[in-house]
């Protein structure tokens, strides 16, 4: 089974409160299936359902898809679904094509060690809903992936070999549902994830930053400028991969200045573009 090692952890989403103090309800759907599937008595029973998180950009619902792959510990692809155009990047190319080569699916499978690595469908909303000429729209291929039974039967068209993909961890993502598929909309369990309150994004900045001093060599006095860390937060104009780009470069700036103190400097915005050559 794909997390009945000794090594499973028990409950990999416990430490994803703060940071993502915004996705309670997906955290408490996915605890529920984790429970499920490692308690499986059959292979066929252990799985996560696949999922998709609707809400505005920059709320961190591809974030939250890269940091649940990295707690799990399985290998994680992200397919842009807003600039595909045919179903090739999924399932490979054909035979007959001279460049013929596998798809992102049988490659994760292939190169990983879990047979559940994650899936991430990036801006669902934006996949053709119709073939055009010779290009299959990527629904039916996704559609495939989403019942589980195809799914078992999942073909990659570059080598024509039959695999068993039921276990891949599916997150779909998209800015506006009613741009959606219908039949993909009903093989997909929804989120609406909401931009973070106030407190919310203080959590996660916080969170964020533990999480930066863990992984870096960080001296201990090294401590959060509150003044700066007020004003991002509290700043409308600033989503989560803008505080979170922040944060991180804090560090950065706070560790090759031997400074004690991580200032949180919002972008510079409409900067005025030098002029290269002669006058």
């Amino acid at each position: 089974m794909p997390w009945a090692g000794p090594d499973a952890v028990a409950d990999p989403f416990a430490g994803l409160g703060s940071e993502f103090a915004n996705f309670n309800e997906v955290l408490m759907h996915l605890r529920t299936q984790w429970t499920l599937a490692r308690r499986a008595r059959s292979a066929a029973d252990a799985r996560i359902d696949p999922i998709l998180l609707t809400g505005e950009p920059g709320v961190g619902k591809t974030h939250f898809a890269e940091t649940l792959a990295e707690l799990i510990g399985v290998r994680m692809s992200v397919y842009s679904a807003g600039g595909a155009q045919d179903a090739m990047q999924l399932c490979g190319t054909d035979t007959r094509w001279s460049n013929a080569r596998t798809g992102i699916v049988f490659d994760l499978l292939a190169m990983g060690d879990s047979a559940a690595p994650v899936l991430v469908v990036d801006e669902v909303d934006k996949i053709a809903q119709e073939s055009t000429g010779s290009r299959d729209t990527p629904i039916n291929t996704l559609l495939d992936m989403l019942e589980v039974d195809n799914a078992r039967r999942y073909r990659d068209m570059s080598l024509q070999l039959e695999m068993d993909a039921s276990k891949v961890i599916v997150i779909a993502t998209a800015n506006d549902r009613e741009r959606i598929s219908p039949p993909l909309l009903s093989r997909l369990t929804e989120f609406h994830i909401k931009a973070p309150s106030f407190e919310q994004r203080r959590l996660i900045v916080g969170g964020y930053l533990a999480e930066l001093m863990v992984s870096h060599e960080c001296p201990e006095t090294l401590t959060l400028d509150e003044a700066s860390a007020e004003a991002a937060v509290a700043a409308p104009d600033l989503d989560i991969r803008e505080l979170l780009r922040m944060a991180r470069a804090g560090v950065g700036s706070a560790l090759a200045t031997e400074s004690d103190r991580v200032i949180l400097s919002p972008p510079r915005r409409g900067a005025v573009k030098r002029r290269i050559g002669f006058v």
